[in-house]
């Protein structure tokens, strides 16, 4: 049986936690990132190096805790190719609408069905804490409202300036609930960016598996 948890104030991480990616959305978004920047390469390579790119990006936000957004991904990408010499920067904001339809068209999905009605169950304040990596704020904000958690308050590392683990990030989840840190469980999936970056913050954090299922156990648990 979980044990009751008592916060006044829930903040939620987003990927790994409440959502997962649509299957056809990131091919989709390559191809397309693929075709207008590395029409030479194939598309095995181009999805290979965008994959492990995007990994070496998210491991060296949790050590410096310093946003990457849209644009620094692909540039990463494009620095395995070997390809330094294609401008990124003046296609940016043409290729991120891009993303954005195609996200649009394939949204992400609850890891549980049941994720939506029990983060409303939820009888204190929320708040959604998350590292944006290829999608803003903006654009998630949109994303989540179809996968069912539109309304909810969203706290986004390119919004901030700064990523989880960074204890700015959960000062400012933490100025949105309105509550004191210690008072704030935070949930993710990430033992670094989430467990730690929320505790050094002085709030309590709960770690749970990429399954939603683990999630829903954590969540039923707070009153």
């Amino acid at each position: 049986m979980t044990t009751p948890l008592r916060p006044a104030g829930v903040s939620l991480d987003i990927w790994g936690t409440l959502l997962g990616s649509d299957p056809a959305f990131k091919p989709a978004r390559n191809q397309m990132v693929r075709d207008a920047l590395a029409p030479t390469v194939a598309t095995d390579a181009f999805d290979a190096a965008m994959r492990q790119a995007d990994r070496d990006v998210d491991d060296q936000v949790v050590v410096d805790g310093v946003d990457v957004g849209f644009a620094g991904r692909i540039e990463a990408t494009l620095r395995r190719l070997g390809m330094t010499e294609v401008s990124v920067e003046t296609r940016a904001p043409e290729l991120m609408a891009r993303q954005e339809a195609l996200a649009l068209a394939h949204p992400p999905v609850p890891l549980a069905a049941e994720l939506p009605e029990a983060v409303a169950a939820v009888p204190v304040p929320v708040v959604l804490t998350s590292n944006t990596g290829m999608l803003p704020g903006e654009l998630m904000r949109k994303l989540l409202a179809l996968a069912g958690f539109g309304g909810l308050p969203g706290v986004f590392s390119n919004e901030v300036g700064v990523a989880k683990p960074r204890p700015e990030i959960f000062a400012e989840a933490r100025a949105v609930l309105d509550v004191p840190a210690e008072q704030v469980l935070h949930v993710g999936d990430n033992p670094v960016a989430d467990v730690q970056g929320a505790q050094a913050a002085g709030m309590v954090a709960a770690l749970v598996r990429p399954d939603g299922v683990s999630t829903l156990e954590v969540l039923r648990g707070v009153r």
